[in-house]
């Protein structure tokens, strides 16, 4: 074999050995890009009902995910990290959310739901509006049934002359700051968004209440529905603290709106 054969056999060799590398390298970032979770829903039972730092899945990827749409620049890997902790907070404390990096119900609704909704237009002012925009965002209708429903529900846990106060249910209206007890949301409209985002996808079992708000029940149907709830059961002593009858119509202070 002559010196320029064996030249040109060294120059297949090494680029055969060149080509195995880079497919190497290529099967190892493709295993490397596989290795991230499947985003999961936020709001799915698949998701804790925190999801916080340190916990890496397909829950977290989509967090990520819609952090980045929300603005943040964070690397999607499935991994709660200390940027996606920074990037939870920066989110809550611009979304009228407790700024604690604990991606809990409020939160999830949230993000899954594109932001918080538009500032309050003309006419709301009651504790009547206040049960309409709960309905409205939860996406159930306002009938008659529903809205005494609520109303009841909300006198249930706030006298009707300070509804505004704190204008649960769920623990999660204006002062309640989403439904920790901490902080407060920046207005009534807010507030009643995550109530409803609370029972469409909260961590407890609303599936009887929502059931019976979709078909309009009766609010003696609905109520103990309510009452009989994991979260309300106690709280209501079965039914013997729930409010009952007409509940007075009450404005808030127009600065809660």
């Amino acid at each position: 074999m002559n010196l320029g054969s064996r030249k040109s056999r060294l120059r297949l060799a090494v680029a055969a050995t060149v080509a195995a590398i880079a497919g190497v390298a290529v099967t190892a970032g493709t295993a490397i890009a596989a290795s991230v979770p499947a985003p999961i829903n936020l709001t799915s039972s698949a998701c804790p009902a925190d999801i916080s730092y340190g916990q890496i899945s397909g829950c977290v990827t989509e967090l990520q995910q819609l952090l980045n749409k929300n603005g943040a620049h964070i690397g999607v890997d499935g991994d709660f990290g200390p940027a996606t902790l920074a990037a939870v907070k920066n989110y809550q404390s611009g979304h009228g959310l407790s700024v604690d990096g604990i991606v809990g119900p409020a939160t999830k609704a949230s993000l899954e739901g594109g932001g918080t909704p538009p500032p309050p237009t003309h006419g709301r002012s009651t504790n009547y509006d206040f049960a309409r925009l709960v309905l409205s965002d939860g996406g159930w209708a306002q009938s008659s049934n529903n809205i005494t429903t609520m109303v009841q529900w909300m006198a249930s846990e706030e006298p009707p002359s300070n509804w505004f106060d704190r204008n649960n249910p769920l623990n999660n209206g204006l002062g309640s700051g989403g439904g920790a007890g901490l902080g407060a949301y920046p207005n009534l409209v807010v507030a009643a968004h995550f109530v409803a985002a609370n029972l469409n996808g909260g961590p407890a079992d609303y599936g009887h209440i929502t059931a019976d708000l979709r078909a309009s029940a009766s609010p003696a149907v609905t109520e103990k529905a309510i009452w009989s709830s994991p979260w309300a059961a106690s709280h209501y002593g079965w039914g013997s603290g729930f409010y009952r009858g007409h509940v007075p119509t009450v404005a808030a202070p127009a600065r809660d709106w």
